[in-house]
């Protein structure tokens, strides 16, 4: 029997690279992006026309896109072009009731969905080490698996109900973009103080106050003034931790910390939506007064 013939929708920062170590891993791939396709699609792979033509064609879609109104509108693609028995790997971070919406319409049709967001930023990508929370039934995920261990170093079953994928990566995002605002407040209030911020990633590094800023976006992009490399714009990290904001304000659970985390980061997204995140750090040292 040949090998499914595997579809990826979604060739920005993320979804190039996974989708190029998902081709490498030998699968035969058809994928599109709607900013164009030609320069950004894997060696190999076959160039769609359409996002349509992928869902006819495909057995196993992968979707890689930036809002939730792009996730739904590709859906509802999907949804129309679609066949029977297919089945859609939703890499998107979009929230828990959206993805319960999207596992509604499709199954409506007799498509399979898998809630799967991922993280692990884009240099995860490159390197085909993301972390994957998948939620989605067993037969769906079987024959799931191979596309999505071809850009994951880790898989984590978090439950079976679409929506549950979204809210690990919701929890997730919550902790790593809140984190990114306290230790941009945090190290530039030792900067003041004439440390070095060379010196205080290693001594926190080796200390309690150790997160994944301070670990890996420090070093690699802040440190470095390489600030426009981390691969994640401030208008897409502003909708990461406003869907935590609002999930939150949805169940009644405790959110102050995050919300006021949420609030500087709403200004950052003002003053310029396509910066990357990265410069958070010299916007709250230099900006905020």
């Amino acid at each position: 029997m040949a090998d499914p013939l595997f579809g990826f929708i979604g060739l920005g920062a993320m979804g190039e690279p996974m989708a190029r170590n998902i081709a490498e891993k030998g699968h035969a791939m058809i994928v599109h992006d709607i900013a164009g396709t030609a320069d950004r699609a894997p060696e190999g792979a076959e160039i769609a026309q359409s996002n349509g033509e992928i869902a006819r064609r495909a057995k196993v879609i992968a979707l890689s896109l930036p809002t939730v109104d792009a996730n739904r509108a590709v859906i509802e693609e999907i949804v129309e072009a679609g066949h029977t028995g297919s089945v859609i790997v939703d890499t998107c971070t979009i929230g828990p009731e959206a993805a319960a919406e999207n596992a509604r319409v499709l199954e409506a049709v007799g498509i399979a969905y898998i809630d799967s967001p991922v993280s692990g930023m884009k240099s995860g990508a490159e390197a085909g080490t993301l972390a994957s929370m998948m939620s989605g039934s067993d037969s769906a995920i079987e024959r799931a698996r191979p596309l999505i261990e071809g850009y994951s170093r880790v898989l984590y079953r978090v439950g079976t109900m679409p929506g549950q994928g979204q809210r690990m990566k919701v929890v997730n995002n919550a902790l790593f973009i809140a984190g990114l605002v306290m230790t941009s407040e945090a190290l530039s209030y030792g900067e003041k103080g004439g440390l070095d911020l060379d010196t205080m990633l290693e001594v926190v590094n080796a200390s309690s106050g150790q997160n994944f800023s301070t670990a890996q976006l420090f070093p690699a992009y802040v440190a470095t003034g390489k600030y426009d490399d981390a691969g994640a714009a401030a208008r897409i990290i502003e909708k990461d931790l406003g869907l935590f904001v609002k999930g939150s304000q949805s169940d009644d659970t405790v959110n102050e910390t995050i919300e006021a985390a949420y609030e500087r980061l709403m200004s950052f997204a003002e003053s310029g939506p396509d910066r990357d995140m990265a410069w958070m750090y010299p916007y709250i040292r230099d900006e905020i007064k």
